[in-house]
């Protein structure tokens, strides 16, 4: 699953997403325990320091919260849960603070390999950036060549990414000039040519792109301005900058809290990939062009998890592993994710793939990391029809007697270039040479 779609069409406020699943009474001694600092007035160092002290305070109450609402109880995820809270302080403040501007909007990067949340994708660039529906918007560049683009606004909502989706457009259906070079409007009056409209509750554009060649598939490269008189960019003053911490440690709350409830809609059946609109009952929540199903996996040590699906005709098609705070492990030096290009199937079609804490000899292995449960998440777009993926839970050490005596393998030194293709393929994504 994917961050802003994850919840966002829900139209439930953060007390009702959590009504159905046992958590309503924490949340509720969570939101009256918390008293936000006050951030306007403070000038004196002494007044800044114990504003500051009770933020850290807070922080450290998310981290309770974390543990409390985590299943996950061995140190690698605790110390990985903490991780996950730091880190997000980074994303944090990219919205509240560096880029909150809808007058001067610049697009960002949301997650990275160390910067993730909401089911991130490692073959993923998902970039953002603050907008006003009352304002007129252009955006243009080249396109780039990742395999599957979309680009969608998001209204106000309760979830850490906002509301409901609003318009979207697609690469396939983008208008481009035989170079890639792209223009697209965004306002509330009709355009002609790429046009998406605006409506008085968004605040933000959304930008997804998907590789499937890592190594060949090039990134968008692309600006955002606002049109009309020039509007001066507000000054980075001492009550701005203690606001926006103050509202990142929100939403850091918000954050843990809303992430948990969702993996605990598939807690109930661990190992079994549910379909995220079934689950959820919403029709409309998911991935633009997709539907998404998920899982929580559960592999103990010594044990492998099968998964085994005929990926159908689409536009593009992964599979995402995660972790216990559904994010990506460290995917510039472990395996996972697999996606219709990197995905080796079976001379019949079939997708063979394994969960297993040591390598099992076949192409395509999730690598848990040291953890024993987690999500995994599974995207075709737009595809022709909708394939479910079978599981099965075994002893690693009888791994093979599941598994057709012609299954594919991999020596090790082809896991070795598996994973130099893919470092090859982030430094060109993230433009890092």
């Amino acid at each position: 699953m994917d961050m802003e779609t994850a919840g966002l069409n829900t139209g439930l406020s953060r007390r009702g997403m959590l009504a159905g699943s046992g958590t309503l009474s924490l949340l509720s001694a969570i939101e009256l325990a918390i008293t936000p600092a006050h951030a306007a007035d403070v000038k004196s160092d002494a007044a800044m320091l114990k504003v500051f002290e009770a933020m850290m305070a807070r922080i450290s109450r998310v981290a309770e919260t974390a543990f409390a609402r985590s299943t996950a109880q061995y140190p690698n995820a605790r110390a990985a849960g903490l991780l996950h809270i730091l880190n997000n302080i980074s994303l944090g403040l990219s919205m509240t603070l560096h880029n909150d501007d809808p007058m001067n909007p610049d697009l960002f990067h949301y997650f990275d390999p160390s910067r993730k949340q909401g089911g991130d994708n490692s073959d993923a660039l998902y970039l953002g950036a603050p907008i006003d529906g009352r304002q007129e918007y252009r955006v243009r560049g080249n396109r780039g060549s990742a395999k599957h683009i979309s680009f969608t606004t998001v209204n106000r909502g309760p979830t850490p990414w906002g509301g409901g989706m609003g318009a979207a457009l697609f690469g396939r259906d983008m208008k481009a000039d035989p170079d890639g070079n792209f223009e697209l409007m965004l306002s509330a009056r009709e355009h002609s040519g790429n046009w998406l409209k605006l409506g008085p509750d968004v605040f933000r554009l959304t930008i997804r792109q998907f590789f499937a060649d890592w190594e060949n598939e090039r990134p968008m490269v692309a600006r955002i301005e606002r049109l009309g008189p020039p509007a001066p960019p507000p000054d980075m003053s001492a009550d701005r900058i203690m606001a926006a911490l103050d509202e990142t440690i929100g939403w850091l709350e918000n954050t843990v809290v809303f992430w948990q409830n969702m993996i605990d809609l598939f807690r109930k059946t661990p190992n079994q990939f549910i379909d995220w609109r079934k689950i959820t009952g919403d029709k409309m929540n998911a991935t633009p062009g997709g539907d998404p199903a998920c899982c929580f996996w559960k592999v103990p040590k010594g044990k492998a998890l099968i998964l085994r699906t005929k990926p159908p005709q689409c536009e593009f098609w992964n599979i995402e592993f995660t972790n216990p705070w559904w994010e990506t492990n460290d995917y510039r030096y472990r395996h996972t994710g697999i996606n219709d290009h990197t995905g080796v199937l079976e001379e019949n079609g079939e997708l063979i793939a394994v969960v297993a804490h040591d390598d099992p000899g076949l192409p395509n292995w999730f690598d848990p990391s040291g953890h024993t449960e987690g999500m995994i998440g599974r995207r075709w777009m737009f595809a022709d029809t909708t394939t479910s993926i079978e599981t099965m839970l075994v002893d690693q050490s009888t791994l093979r007697k599941y598994l057709p005596k012609s299954v594919k393998t991999i020596t090790a030194e082809g896991r070795r270039a598996q994973l130099e293709r893919k470092r090859n393929g982030l430094y060109r994504r993230f433009h890092w040479f």
